[in-house]
């Protein structure tokens, strides 16, 4: 199976690599994939741009979740197979399908073979792998992309901000169906798409937090992936969900990624839609 690497080097756990295109074409090679050339610092784009000209079968992309969410997006609808590299902070696309969370440890668990299909989910027709997020909370996940690369420096607004958010009344922008006559306002709702092989559909989780201290409760459980067991949490489950907002734009993020989308947002999981390469070994 020929293959293409098409790594975001300024992702934390790469960035701390010395040579780390080098280090996984390496992996790769030595776990029995033919490696497509591209020239060493080329923009994430312009290694696109050799892989679409290439007869790559698999596309393995190394780098944090909103570098693989790009990835799928590239991806879906082609012949081409997508294997995820971890190479950010939360890795956590790269932990649901097992893999080891070093990039060369994951790189050497692949081996050419079988595939897995895998759900994605999309909002307004944007793509994602593992979780949406829209609402009050994605202000505090752009300002930390603009600090990163700041060191310590770089957390200490961050830490301010996140002090500012939790004692400042949030109004309830946010309103979401649970049912026939049932509908719930919030300021945050968390999209999270179902795990590999899963039966179950969008988990929905909207936070209607009242005061500082269910908020800083509500942060610490998303952070640990178990927001929907806290008591000021509205749910609802299924393939297709919407988010409306008082206002006519909503902010929102995608795997980690921020961007404006016009409200409702609408959210829909799609079976099986993307082939990626299943890993032999994690680890």
């Amino acid at each position: 199976m020929k293959a293409a690497l098409v790594i975001n080097d300024r992702a934390r756990a790469l960035s701390e690599l010395g040579a780390p295109r080098a280090m996984l074409e390496q992996a790769l090679h030595e776990a029995g994939f033919p490696i497509v050339a591209i020239p060493a610092g080329a923009t994430l784009d312009e290694q696109w741009a050799v892989v679409d000209a290439s007869e790559a079968e698999v596309v393995f992309v190394a780098g944090g979740d909103g570098t693989l969410r790009d990835g799928a997006e590239r991806l879906l609808g082609t012949d081409r197979i997508l294997a995820p590299l971890p190479g950010g902070t939360m890795n956590r696309v790269c932990a649901r399908l097992g893999l080891a969370g070093d990039p060369v440890l994951a790189a050497r668990g692949y081996r050419p073979g079988p595939t897995v299909a895998l759900d994605v989910a999309t909002a307004n027709g944007q793509v994602f792998l593992y979780q949406s997020v829209v609402g009050a909370p994605t202000r505090l996940m752009r300002f930390r992309e603009r600090q990163r690369g700041g060191g310590r420096r770089g957390w200490l607004p961050l830490v301010r901000a996140v002090l500012r958010a939790l004692f400042r009344p949030t109004a309830r922008g946010l309103a979401v169906r649970l049912g026939p006559g049932r509908r719930a306002r919030g300021h945050a709702a968390v999209i999270t798409t179902p795990a590999p092989s899963s039966k179950a559909g969008l988990a929905l989780a909207l936070a209607r937090p009242h005061g500082p201290r269910a908020r800083l409760r509500q942060a610490w459980r998303w952070f640990r992936g178990r927001l929907a067991e806290d008591p000021d949490i509205a749910a609802r489950e299924g393939e297709h969900l919407a988010v409306h907002g008082i206002a006519p734009w909503l902010r929102l993020s995608l795997d980690g990624e921020t961007r404006i989308c016009s409200s409702p947002i609408r959210f829909r999981l799609h079976r099986g839609a993307l082939r990626v390469l299943a890993p032999q070994e994690a680890g």
